[in-house]
């Protein structure tokens, strides 16, 4: 049996994946990749985007009128911004990730488009005048009233066996207060250990994250980003 055979299902088909990344780069010979991994979440609420800690990240996330969000990448393993960085690959890398919304909510497409084209005109794949503004009011919209910046202050990791539960209609950016209660696991109820905002709280079986807690960034120096086990 091949490595490959060994594989379970998702593995290949990251696989598979990497490889036609590999291959598109072979044929087309660019001076760099950009990479904008798109993703839905299984609450409602704000749209937002994840940079790493180079600045080329930060500028492309910015520049999808969404919140960025920092500190993910000191807190999460093994996700697909970890791996796009110049060290993998030999050319110049910069990658950013964007939350389109809730997973059933059809608007969720038309988001992603706006930000796929939006990151297209920040590269200068695109020229700025042949971009249309509906691009930037529907996610300017979406994002009305939330932080231009949050830092990552905590991760509620999960593991299999521990049966957790979210309490019901949270949404990504909704205020919590410290000793609110979030969730229910075998262990008995979890609050929330500090004040901030809540994301990506976790309705749906998959993942190993019941929830984040961000604090909006108001010009200051990013906090110590701890993890909850």
């Amino acid at each position: 049996m091949s490595k490959l055979e060994e594989l379970d299902s998702e593995d290949l088909e990251l696989y598979e994946l990497l490889q036609a990344v590999k291959a598109e780069i072979a044929d087309c010979q660019p001076d760099r990749v950009v990479l904008l991994d798109l993703h839905t979440t299984s609450a409602s609420g704000g749209i937002f985007a994840i940079a790493t800690d180079d600045p080329e990240s930060v500028r492309i996330a910015s520049g999808l009128h969404a919140p960025v969000v920092t500190g993910m990448m000191r807190s999460i393993r093994g996700t697909t911004l970890h791996f796009f960085t110049k060290q993998n690959f030999s050319i110049p890398v910069a990658a950013a990730a964007f939350e389109a919304g809730q997973h059933e909510d059809p608007v969720s497409v038309n988001r992603t488009i706006a930000a796929i084209i939006n990151c297209m005109r920040s590269i200068g794949a695109v020229r700025p005048e042949d971009v249309e503004n509906r691009h930037d009011e529907i996610l300017v919209e979406y994002s009305k009233n939330l932080p231009k910046i949050a830092d990552l202050i905590l991760v509620h990791s999960i593991k299999a066996g521990d049966d957790f539960e979210m309490w019901p209609g949270y949404r990504n950016f909704q205020p919590v207060v410290k000793g609110e209660l979030l969730a229910h696991d075998r262990h008995g109820a979890i609050h929330s250990p500090a004040d901030g905002l809540i994301l990506m709280p976790l309705y749906q079986s998959q993942g190993g994250d019941g929830f984040f807690l961000v604090n909006p960034n108001e010009g200051l120096e990013s906090p110590t980003v701890g993890r909850d086990f």
